[in-house]
């Protein structure tokens, strides 16, 4: 009979503690996320570089499967965001790891800092450029939005990448609550990209993010265009070469 210690840890303990562990995988060569990053370089948050003129790119990971396409508005070092392809409302972002990490527990200190940095950034210039400033009608603050993050089949994850959705809520058609209960989660009905609407949003939403990132320099002297990859700082200003 086979002792206790022979089979300890089990196979299946092994494999839980691997999905917490940070691990860095580059690219993978079938994740349509990785083809996207692969296709574009870090470069300044206030002048998002992009190849082509459409704003859409496609990148080719692999012969074999669908090029993907990405309406880009922010490629990092360690991050970018783009137009969810399957948007539950106008201006549904993803923001994505640059590696390839499966679930959040996978993602090291330094890249958890970035994608924690940028979320509320790109929350205030998502929000503003869909929903306005301005009170609604019921003079409800217009800023509200969800932030979601699945990790695994069970919780919702389709693409095996870490990545973040951000997704603006416009005034709903109902007066309770309670019948909006499918917003949970970030839950809804989603509908193809409009590719015409999203090169129109997506060129909103840059100018938002820049201006969003001259009132962080402005304000809390952080140059996010100084990021280690683009130049040195200078006076006040400091980069985050390292987050």
């Amino acid at each position: 009979m086979t002792s206790p210690a022979t089979i300890w840890p089990p196979a299946s303990l092994k494999r839980a503690k691997s999905s917490r562990k940070p691990t860095t995988i580059p690219s993978s060569p079938n994740c349509p996320f990785c083809a996207i990053a692969a296709a574009h370089p870090p470069s300044p948050p206030s002048r998002v570089d992009v190849p082509n003129k459409s704003h859409t790119t496609t990148a080719k990971p692999d012969t074999r499967s669908p090029a993907p396409q990405a309406h880009l508005i922010l490629s990092t070092k360690h991050v970018l965001a783009f137009l969810d392809i399957m948007p539950l409302t106008r201006g549904h972002v993803l923001l994505i790891s640059r590696d390839h990490h499966e679930k959040l527990g996978n993602v090291g200190v330094e890249v958890g800092k970035e994608l924690g940095q940028w979320l509320p950034i790109l929350s205030r210039a998502v929000t503003r450029t869909v929903l306005g400033t301005e009170l609604d009608s019921r003079r409800e603050d217009p800023a509200q939005w969800n932030v979601v993050q699945n990790n695994g089949p069970r919780a919702s994850q389709t693409i095996p990448h870490v990545h973040f959705h951000i997704i603006p809520r416009p005034p709903l058609d109902t007066d309770t609550p309670q019948e909006g209960g499918w917003l949970m989660f970030g839950r809804g009905q989603r509908e193809e990209l409009d590719d015409n609407e999203a090169q129109e949003t997506v060129a909103q939403l840059r100018a938002e993010l820049a201006r969003e990132v001259a009132r962080v320099k402005e304000v809390e002297g952080i140059d996010l265009d100084l990021d280690g990859e683009f130049g040195q700082a200078k006076g006040k200003w400091r980069g985050l070469s390292k987050l």
